[in-house]
């Protein structure tokens, strides 16, 4: 699910560290008509809670498929970063009333069953969507022998965003072959880079989130050539910025089609 977040975080102020991310084959997720993607598809990011888990409160991908009326919703939350790792993934359902969502997520986490309620309200000021998550288990410590050992938070936030959406609008992100580019913004300590698959996310089936990484420090770029894209495909790629609070500061997606 994530890195020993303390050990990176202590290279990060003295260094600029790229982290190795867990890429996907293409058997992994589905590839489904690019023409059918809708915009109803919102994407963003979930933050562990770093006040009930201090020692590595991790940035992750999410995205909901979410009806234009009053209707189920869908979607996934990506806990994967490492080749050593199980493929984790948690998968949203519930209802969405109005501004509302209120729902549940359950999955596997490096073989550690979980679950935990997920809500969420619709800000028209900023258009998006924000909201907190649980996990019944609580705190948890988890330890893969020569791979990864790290916690799994009892909680934490989450924000959802429209395909395209820039916040601030003067952040965006930009494709040149198999490299993304971004402005760090200042004080960024962590970065949440990620692929999705817009067609899946939008045909409510399968694991859309081909790909994901964290890049620790100011750096302003990542390779996406290990996340077993397909030529000619659409995705979309998202960033995400945190500070040393672990509070957003900037979070932006595009669509490009693999070299």
């Amino acid at each position: 699910m994530k890195t020993p977040m303390r050990t990176l975080l202590a290279l990060a102020l003295t260094t600029v560290l790229p982290l190795a991310g867990w890429a996907a084959s293409p058997a992994a997720h589905a590839v489904a008509n690019a023409s059918t993607s809708q915009d109803s598809v919102y994407l963003g990011y979930y933050q562990e809670d770093p006040a009930s888990n201090p020692e590595d409160p991790t940035m992750g991908s999410v995205y909901l498929n979410l009806p234009a009326s009053d209707s189920e919703f869908s979607g996934t939350m990506y806990f994967t970063y490492l080749g050593c790792q199980s493929h984790n993934l948690g998968t949203i359902s519930g209802s969405k009333a109005g501004a509302s969502l209120k729902g549940k997520w359950n999955g596997s986490i490096d073989g550690t069953q979980q679950a935990g309620t997920f809500t969420g309200t619709y800000a028209p000021a900023q258009s998006a969507y924000a909201g907190t998550f649980t996990v019944d288990g609580g705190k948890q410590y988890i330890d893969i022998p020569s791979c990864i050992s790290y916690y799994i938070a009892p909680k934490g936030t989450f924000e959802l965003f429209a395909v395209g959406k820039n916040v601030p609008s003067n952040f965006s992100v930009s494709m040149t072959g198999n490299t993304v580019s971004w402005s760090p913004p200042s004080g960024a300590i962590m970065t949440l880079v990620y692929v999705l698959d817009p067609a899946v996310a939008s045909s409510g089936h399968g694991n859309a989130t081909v790909w994901q990484t964290l890049v620790m420090g100011p750096q302003g770029t990542a390779n996406l050539s290990e996340a077993g894209l397909v030529s000619g495909h659409t995705y979309v790629v998202a960033v995400g910025a945190s500070d040393s609070r672990f509070h957003r500061l900037s979070f932006a997606s595009s669509r490009f089609t693999a070299p």
